[in-house]
C-alpha cells in the first residue's frame, strides 16, 4: 500500500508547472499563475500574460465576432446552445479572456443592462429564469470583475431565495452549485453565507450519490455541465473543509491522473461552441485546462484526505 503524501504535491505524478506556464499560451499562464502559484492579480507577471490572453485562441475565435460597442455580428440569439453571444462570453471567461479588454467589458454591460427577466437570466422574457443557466452568467460576470452591479447582485439574491428551485435534476442544481459557488469566490462575498451552504450542500450531496451524475468525464469549460474535477476545484478555491465525500471524489480524481502529473479530456467541447477548428481542443488528449483545475484541487485535499503518494521517487545517486 502506497505511503500517504506529507505535502500536496506528491499526490501528483509529476509536476505540471512547466507545461501550464508556457509562454505561448498567455490565457492560461496568468490564471495558473493566480490559481496554482498564488501570484496576486496585480504581480507584473500576472498583467503582462493577461494582457494577450485575448488574442490567444480558443478565446480569439469566441470574441471574434464582438465590436467595441459589445455587439456581436452574429444572428445568433443570446442563449442559442452553444453558440449564443452569452455562451461565447461565458466560455471566453472560463479560457481566461483578459477581464480588462473593453470589448468583453461593453458586452458584460450590455448583458446586466438588457436582461429583462426579473431575478436570474434565462433565454425567454416571458418564461422563469434558468438558475442554472444564471449562475454560468454570474459565474463569467465575476470573473470579468463585474461583482458589484447591482443586476449581477439581484441575480445572486434570486439564487439565494429558498423559494427559487435550483433544477428538477441533479445534473442541473450541481452545474448551478458549481457555478455559485466559483461565483462567490471570483467575488470575496462572504456575506452571502446562507447561498455558500446551500451551493456546498449540492455539491456533497452529489458526491456522494455514485449514480447523481457527477461524471468523471473531464471537459472544459463546462457550461451546461459539471464534472468531478470542477466540483473538488471549486471546493477547493472555496476552502470548503474535508468532508467524507470530499475525500473521496479527491481520491477518484487522483486516480484519473496521467504521468507527468497530467488529466485528459474525455468530454469534448460543445460542437455548436464558435471555435476555429485548428483551435478546437482534441479529445482524449491531455488537457492543460483540466490539469490546472484538477490539480489544485488535489494539491489542496491531498494531506488531508490521505491521498497515496504518487511523485516520481528520485533518482538514486
Amino acid at each position: 500500500m502506497a505511503a500517504a503524501c506529507s505535502s500536496g504535491w506528491e499526490a501528483l505524478r509529476g509536476d505540471p508547472l512547466t507545461w501550464l506556464l508556457e509562454d505561448n499560451r498567455p490565457n492560461l499562464r496568468w490564471r495558473t499563475l493566480v490559481e496554482l502559484v498564488g501570484r496576486p492579480s496585480s504581480s507584473p507577471a500576472v498583467r503582462r500574460a493577461r494582457g494577450g490572453s485575448s488574442a490567444a485562441e480558443p478565446v480569439a475565435s469566441l470574441i471574434e465576432e464582438l465590436h467595441p460597442d459589445g455587439s456581436w455580428a452574429t444572428t445568433a440569439t443570446q442563449w442559442a446552445p452553444y453558440s449564443g453571444t452569452v455562451w461565447r462570453l461565458v466560455a471566453a471567461a472560463r479560457w481566461g479572456a483578459d477581464p480588462a479588454d473593453p470589448r468583453l467589458h461593453a458586452a458584460a454591460e450590455r448583458l446586466l443592462e438588457g436582461t429583462t427577466t426579473d431575478g436570474g437570466f434565462g433565454p425567454r422574457s416571458h418564461r422563469s429564469p434558468s438558475p442554472w443557466r444564471t449562475a454560468r452568467a454570474v459565474q463569467a460576470l465575476a470573473e470579468l470583475g463585474w461583482c458589484r452591479h447591482p443586476r449581477f447582485q439581484e441575480a445572486l439574491s434570486w439564487l439565494e431565495e429558498d423559494a427559487v428551485s435550483w433544477g428538477d435534476t441533479v445534473r442541473d442544481r450541481s452545474v448551478t452549485a458549481v457555478a455559485t459557488l466559483a461565483t462567490l469566490t471570483a467575488c470575496s462575498a462572504s456575506q452571502r453565507t446562507a447561498l455558500r451552504e446551500r451551493a456546498v450542500g449540492e455539491l456533497v450531496t452529489a458526491l456522494a450519490d455514485r449514480g447523481s451524475g457527477v461524471t468523471p468525464h473531464l471537459g472544459h469549460p463546462n457550461l451546461g455541465r459539471t464534472d468531478l474535477a470542477e466540483i473538488v476545484w471549486a471546493l477547493a478555491r472555496e476552502r470548503v473543509p474535508l468532508v467524507p465525500e470530499v475525500g473521496t471524489a479527491a481520491r477518484r480524481l487522483q486516480n484519473l491522473q496521467l504521468e507527468g502529473g497530467r488529466w485528459r479530456r474525455t468530454a469534448p467541447v460543445p460542437a455548436t461552441l464558435p471555435i476555429q477548428p485548428n483551435a478546437r481542443p482534441r479529445h482524449g488528449a491531455p488537457s492543460r485546462w483540466i490539469t490546472l483545475r484538477a490539480a489544485l484541487g488535489i494539491l489542496h485535499y491531498a494531506v488531508e484526505a490521505g491521498l497515496p503518494r504518487m511523485f516520481p521517487a528520485k533518482p538514486v545517486a
